[in-house]
């Protein structure tokens, strides 16, 4: 999204809260295991669980946020379509509660109440690739909004003043206004319209690739930069983007004031968790996420990219804008990871903030997209269903211990 930046000197002061550091997939030791079965199998392959607050929800349709915590099982290689059984611990041994078959991740995911559980899939080779044990937990979210009113909570949103920026990023055809979202069926629709004030106006821009005009436009963007402040933890959104390209939907996170320290990441970060830039040819559109803070002179330095993998969160045959999907990132003192549904796409250590940030939610339009914006497109919207953060409570989030 890249703001306006002031920069500022000052550290700011932040929440003392803390997240551990996800575990990558580890090899599990080959051994027999009769816990549970009665039955000796060997435990050949790789694979690891996951304990996440409820971050897992793809569906076509708005829904409740899920109540229970969730464990993500994901083997390596994976096979997709191969059945992964959850156990829990229970009475003294393991007993299954649940099955699934592997995405195209090779991943699986659980609803899963406190307890302790563990995950396997079967091989190739009639083995089994057993996971680590975990210990869930109840979670209760530091902040959420469902959008269930008829409008945009004013106590918790604010639309944030960008008018004609010429800076980094330049969106010199369009202000924010709150005329361009709205509130219907427990859904903020992100979108942009015209500007009424300018309608028998044009807007003539420069970008590199040449000059162009454009209607003057309306974009929506709205923050709690007023009234929460966030400082490391899982922030996630459950989103539909759009299917248009001259406009981008996004989710992120800006420091305090949005105030930016030259040369001193850790004094607050750009953390765009998802942008989402529209159709592109042949379906290969996908989600961007990224980390960026300033340089002396303006200078932007970036971390992050446009993530093909994530492309795997979505059901047979559909596109972005045909589902929800969770689109979360877990920052800690020492990194982010970024997930969709539960499945992490990036990790970044580059660039971490230590500093209190708040959230956006955004529709915007740089000049650089204006060329590929037409009139039929701008009743198309992205759609936010709610919105959740859990900071201190996630300081066992992703804790997993090898299986015994």
């Amino acid at each position: 999204m890249r703001p306006l930046p002031r920069r500022a000197s000052a550290f700011f002061a932040a929440l003392a809260l803390v997240l551990p550091v996800s575990l990558l997939l580890a090899p599990a030791p080959a051994q027999s295991d009769t816990r549970g079965t009665g039955v000796a199998r060997k435990i050949i392959g790789r694979g690891v669980l996951l304990a996440l607050p409820p971050i897992v929800q793809s569906g076509t349709s708005p829904s409740a946020p899920p109540s229970t915590g969730q464990v993500v099982a994901t083997f390596e290689p994976a096979r997709p379509g191969r059945p992964v059984l959850l156990e829990r611990w229970s009475g003294g041994k393991w007993r299954q509660v649940a099955r699934k078959r592997q995405d195209s991740w090779g991943s699986a995911s659980f609803p899963a109440p406190a307890g302790t559980y563990r995950s396997r899939t079967l091989t190739d080779r009639d083995g089994d690739v057993l996971t680590g044990r975990v210990v869930t937990r109840d979670w209760t979210p530091a902040f959420e909004d469902t959008f269930s009113g008829t409008s945009v909570d004013a106590t918790v949103w604010s639309d944030q003043r960008r008018e004609h920026e010429s800076v980094y990023a330049p969106r010199t055809c369009t202000r924010t206004d709150p005329a361009a979202r709205r509130v219907e069926g427990g859904v903020l629709h992100l979108g942009i319209a015209l500007d009424p004030a300018r309608l028998d106006q044009r807007c003539h821009y420069t970008t590199d690739a040449g000059a162009g005009e454009q209607a003057f436009l309306l974009t929506s963007q709205i923050a709690t930069e007023q009234t929460r402040l966030f400082r490391h933890g899982i922030a996630a959104a459950r989103m539909k983007p759009q299917q248009a390209k001259g406009m981008h939907s996004s989710f992120w996170l800006l420091p305090e004031a949005t105030k930016f320290t030259d040369g001193d990441p850790s004094a607050g970060t750009e953390i765009d968790v998802m942008e989402f830039f529209g159709e592109a040819p042949n379906g290969r559109e996908t989600i961007g996420s990224f980390v960026s803070y300033y340089e002396p002179g303006w200078q932007n330095v970036q971390y992050g990219g446009m993530f093909r993998e994530a492309r795997q969160a979505l059901g047979d045959g559909a596109r972005w804008w045909d589902e929800f999907h969770v689109f979360s990132v877990e920052w800690t003192p020492r990194e982010y990871i970024f997930r969709v549904d539960g499945r992490e796409y990036h990790r970044e250590t580059n660039a971490v903030s230590q500093a209190q940030q708040y959230l956006v939610l955004s529709m915007l339009a740089s000049d650089h997209e204006l060329a590929e914006l037409t009139a039929d497109e701008l009743d198309d919207t992205a759609q936010v269903d709610w919105v959740r953060v859990y900071d201190a409570e996630s300081t066992t989030a992703t804790r997993s211990t090898r299986a015994r």
